[in-house]
């Protein structure tokens, strides 16, 4: 049996926050993450009794899901981390992701994604593929715009973004406050003098 990479003190940090926050900001931090190095944590976020509809959706569109089609393989019994296809569609065989409180936008799932799935699934016999798409994935519409608290804008709060920058999310290069501020200006006096230079 593989053992399971040890989390870090970061990580461990974000799922405690995560977990006593809305999930919003569970959305908000898959839009943050930079492919396979945070599979783990969205592993977490899918294997979560709360988890929303559309973070279940977004890590769906995320797994390439038109590639599964291409080339079906049976579902594994237990997936893992890098597995979030199989993973997502096991779930929601169980009865998870009921909850739709959250719009998906084109950053989760590109209007073309879906259509090209949804072509791709008509274009095949009944029965043919070895597991099955659920409707609702290939209609993923309904819930609220995403709404995170300002308190918890991983680019406002600098407890926060020094644990998305630690974790390699994507949060603005300077800390809020006065750092970005003066990082800021300097870029905008940076671009004034290569403008005032050129004319």
């Amino acid at each position: 049996m593989s053992r399971r990479p040890k989390l870090s003190e970061g990580e461990i940090r974000l799922r405690r926050l995560l977990k006593q926050s809305p999930q919003d900001l569970w959305l908000d931090t898959l839009r943050r993450a930079n492919g396979p190095e945070h599979n783990g944590l969205v592993y977490w976020m899918l294997n979560q009794t709360e988890c929303d509809f559309a973070i279940a959706a977004h890590a769906f569109y995320r797994s390439n899901p038109a590639y599964h089609l291409d080339n079906p393989k049976p579902l594994p019994q237990r997936p893992g981390p890098s597995q979030l296809f199989a993973l997502v569609l096991l779930n929601w065989d169980t009865g998870s992701y009921r909850t739709h409180r959250i719009q998906l936008s084109a950053e989760d799932a590109e209007p073309r994604a879906i259509a090209r799935l949804r072509q791709k699934m008509m274009a095949r016999p009944q029965g043919s593929l070895p597991f099955k798409v659920p409707q609702r994935f290939l209609t993923p519409t309904g819930g609220a715009p995403l709404k995170v608290p300002p308190h918890l804008l991983p680019d406002e709060a600098p407890h926060l973004w020094s644990l998305y920058a630690e974790l390699g999310l994507a949060v603005d290069e300077a800390p809020p406050g006065m750092a970005r501020k003066i990082a800021r200006a300097k870029s905008l006096f940076y671009r004034f003098k290569q403008s005032s230079g050129q004319a």
